[in-house]
Order: structure tokens, then sequence, then C-alpha cells
């Protein structure tokens, strides 16, 4: 090897080459007397060292706390419906009795034909693009409304001119923040600037923060998180993978999967009394897998068995758009809270999670959402800071987002009216189909629904013939995996196992969306199943 010194002198670096060779280890790739068979014998015993050597990562040596965690959502049933999807879309399309997959498993609302509103569409599109195809395109107002080019401005103006192609401040554009703060405010009625800018985290979706926050609470393996039965499985997967143990908390299914705070004090005791650190408490309003919707009084009664328990709420409230009886209003725990002096008082700690994917946005795949904190001590708050860089940044499009959700056209703008007559039809297609399903399912003889009056889900009860409990047991599955997977066989319908939500004992059944356009037929092919299913698995 050799290169040339800046007054072109020649520098042998034959030296450096072989000091090189020798301290890495590295065989010379020039072979001066050696033979074939030295060469094939060295050959030979490298690859025989390299195929007998065990691997470090195998599924005995990985996380045990990773290999037991579940997700059902995204589980047997759906893993199945992947596979079934592949092949009618291969060389057998003819191979099973339907032609595609209804998949109802999981709330992504695009992906079952919702679309997308425009004016945020709009705006994202224009920070997408460069400055000079986009808002500083002399006809850019021939494609786009100005409402849509002024914001996208502010916006690029809040990234640093950087775009959204940059890393963010770790806890998102403090912009974006100030509009959640906003936001939160004139939804709760609180007292403007009450809502600290410092203490809300931008995240990739709601999950994220529900993660972070989950993941500073559990100190060892002693603490434990109360969540609801049935609850979203995001808990209690995260607690099998942080080693946590779950409290759970039954809903009171007869009455719409109310809250009785006797239950939550029963369980919380049984906890303590088996040598549990109870830590925190997890609140789903608007419910999810149930549907139900919260009254004030049962909010605030969580929120002050909380205080009164030093417990932190995480309150998820993902769905607090998707409430559809006149009667129902979604009320914040951070209202509650307020309404109660518990936050004057700095008595009471509560993290709220909200995010783009639900409502009628549905942005699922933009990845957005956020955590509010109160109560917080400032050195906590440095610990999830720390937590949040050292995945540098949630995603730019995602924080934006957040930011258009909280903060759309203004009223007398050019896209104010037609933004809202959008988020208008979205709303009542939702409102018309959770009625429909919800009182479909319940008319089905061994089926039991309770009204979906929020969120998007109906999570019905399933009577199952004693024969069928008795070949899931052989199977090592549990009933309602077994249903599931035959309604998915037989009519192409992907729902998600109740078992996979927890549920008393003796209950089976599943949770299933209303989103798709196809939810008519979906219902009455769930009937016609139900009574082949019975028939198949009669005692």
């Amino acid at each position: 090897s050799s290169c040339y010194r800046p007054r072109g002198e020649l520098l042998d670096l034959r030296p450096l080459d072989l000091w090189l060779l020798f301290a890495t280890s590295i065989p010379t790739p020039i072979r001066t007397h050696q033979s074939k068979a030295t060469t094939s014998l060295t050959d030979t015993t490298t690859t025989a060292t390299t195929t007998s050597r065990t691997k470090r990562l195998t599924i005995d040596t990985i996380s045990p706390n990773l290999k037991t965690m579940e997700y059902a959502v995204r589980g047997k049933i759906a893993m199945e419906a992947d596979k079934i999807s592949d092949e009618l879309s291969s060389a057998s399309p003819h191979s099973h009795p339907f032609d595609h997959i209804i998949y109802t498993n999981i709330g992504n609302p695009h992906a079952v034909q919702q679309k997308a509103l425009t004016w945020p569409r709009q705006v994202m599109a224009l920070l997408q693009l460069p400055d000079p195809i986009g808002i500083h395109h002399p006809e850019a107002h021939k494609l786009f409304p100005i409402d849509a080019i002024e914001r996208a401005k502010e916006m690029k103006k809040a990234l640093g001119g950087h775009g959204i192609g940059a890393y963010t401040h770790s806890k998102g554009i403090k912009e974006f923040r100030r509009d959640v703060a906003k936001f939160i405010e004139e939804r709760d009625g609180a007292k403007a600037g009450s809502v600290d800018v410092e203490n809300i985290f931008l995240t990739a979706g709601a999950s994220e923060a529900i993660t972070m926050v989950m993941t500073g609470l559990i100190r060892d393996g002693s603490c434990g998180i109360m969540i609801p039965i049935p609850q979203y499985p995001l808990y209690s997967a995260t607690l099998d993978l942080l080693g946590a143990h779950k409290v759970g908390y039954y809903l009171d299914e007869q009455s719409i999967w109310g809250m009785n705070v006797d239950e939550l004090e029963r369980s919380l005791s049984e906890a303590k009394a088996n040598g549990i650190n109870v830590v925190a408490f997890v609140l789903i309003n608007p419910g999810n897998p149930t549907g139900q919707v919260l009254s004030e009084k049962e909010v605030k009664d969580i929120v002050s068995f909380c205080a009164r328990h030093n417990l932190v709420l995480l309150s998820d409230e993902v769905y607090q758009e998707n409430v559809y009886r006149e009667e129902d209003q979604f009320f914040s725990s951070r209202r509650a809270a307020d309404e109660l002096g518990l936050i004057d008082n700095d008595a009471i700690q509560l993290c709220s999670f909200h995010s783009v994917s639900k409502g009628v946005f549905g942005e699922c795949g933009q990845r957005g959402g956020y955590v509010e904190m109160v109560g917080i001590p400032e050195d906590v708050n440095d610990c999830f800071y720390k937590l949040a860089a050292s995945k540098l940044c949630s995603n730019a499009p995602g924080q934006a987002m957040v930011s258009l959700m909280c903060r759309g056209p203004n009223k007398g703008d050019v896209s104010y009216e037609s933004h809202e007559r959008e988020k208008i039809a979205l709303f009542e297609g939702l409102k018309q189909r959770a009625s429909m399903v919800s009182d479909g399912l319940n008319n089905i003889p061994g089926f039991a629904c309770q009204p979906a009056t929020g969120a998007m889900y109906c999570f019905p009860s399933v009577h199952i013939p004693q024969k069928a409990i008795e070949v899931s047991n052989e199977m090592g599955i549990s009933p309602d995996t077994l249903y599931a997977l035959d309604l998915l066989q037989k009519k192409g319908i992907c729902v998600v196992p109740a078992s996979g939500f927890g549920q008393k004992a003796g209950r089976f059944g599943f949770r299933t969306t209303f989103l798709s356009p196809e939810m008519g037929s979906v219902v009455e092919n769930i009937r016609d199943h139900y009574e082949e299913f019975c028939r198949h698995y009669a005692d």
C-alpha cells in the first residue's frame, strides 16, 4: 500500500498494513509457501467451528419476560388471518370459502376505508414538500386553501425552518405542545395558563407514552399496577415485560361495564395482603374493549380513590371524541381532579394520554400522541425527559398531526365549515354502526352484548358448547380462541378472543370493532357461523 505526501513524496504504508493485520488477527490475503492441502484443512476447521458454536440468542436465552408477554390484538388469530390473506392473494385464491379477510380485530380506521380528513392532510402535504414547490410556490393557492398554507408556514417556522425531516426537542416541538395545553384547558374549562407545556411529552402514539410512564413506575418485581378486567392488552403485556404484577379490578358487565368503588377497594386490599406494592391505577375511558363511557360521578370516584391511596392515575383517554349517546359526556380525569381541588392542593399524581389514532382522525399510521403529567415532581419529569431523549424524539409528522388535532382551522377560515362537516359525517357513521353492531350481536341467541356507547368496539359474551370447551382444553387453547379461529376459517372474519383482554372465569366471547363498512354482513355471518358452530359441537 502506498499514498502520496502533500509534497509528492511516496509514503510506504506496508509496515502499518502488517501491524494492522497482526493486531486485529486478520490473516493476510497473500498466501505464500502454503500448500493446497493446508488451505483446505484450515477452511474446513473454520467452517466446523462456526457451525458447531451455540448461538448466543435463542428461544432459551431470550428474556423470559419477553417470551411470556402476550399482545392478543395481534396474536394467534391475527397471524392466522394474515397467513390466509396471503394464500387468497397468491396462487390459491379459491382455497377458502371467502375471497378476503375482514379485519375487525384492531381499531385501525383507515385500513377499513375510513377517509382521512382533508384539511389536516393538506397541511401535512405542505409540511412534507420542499418550500419552493410547496408553501413558497407562486401558485400554491391553486392547489391548497390559504388557511392550510398559512398554518403550514407557521408550523415550519416552529420546526426551526428544518421541516419535518429533522430531529426535534425530545419532548416535542414546544409550539405544538402549546397547542395541546390550550386544547386541554378549553376542553376542561380550566384556567388559562394552568397547563404547563413542560409537563407535556409528544410521543409516537399514546402507546409509547404509556410504556414510558409504566417503565418509570416499576422499580422492582414487587410493584404492581391496577388494571381493569377486561383491559387493553398493552397494559398486561407491558407489565409482563417489566416483570411486574397485574392487579385486576373487574368492571360490572351488567351495568354497561361500570365502575364500583367497593370492587376497587377489594382488589387493592387483596394485592397488598399478597405483598404487592401497588403504585398506579389504569383507567380507560371511554372503554377498550368494552365500549362504555363513564359518568362524571364514576370518574370523580376513581380520582378520589387514587388520591386517597396515593396511586398514580394513568388515564387512557384516546377515545374521548367517540361518545355516541346524547345522555353521555366525556369527563376527563384532569377535570375531575381540578373540580375536586386535588390539583391546587397537589394531592393527585395524574398522567393523561391522548392520540391521533382514534376519534374521527383515525390517523394510526402517523403515530402521534401525548401525555400530560400533573403533580409529577420536576426531578421525575427530568428522568422521563432522559428516557425520551434516549430515543432522540418522537417522529415529527406525528407531532404535527397532534397539533392539527388539537387546533384545527379557526372559525371563519375558508376550510372551517368543510372540516367540521367531514368530522360530523365520520362521527355519525361510527355512531350508526355502534348501534347496529351491538344490537345485532345482542340479538343472536347465545350472545349477550352491552350497548357500545363509546370507543370503537363491542365485547359480547358467547355461550360455548361443552364439547367445544373440552376440545379447546385438549388443544391447549381457550374456548373463545377455538371459536374465533373457527369463525376466521369459515367466514374470513378476524376478531380477538375475549380471553386476551381478561374476563371473569367461565365467561367467553370476543372483541370486534364496528369500523368496517361491511359490518352489516359481518353480523349476519357471525350469526350463521354460530349456529353452525353449535351444531358441530352439540353434546
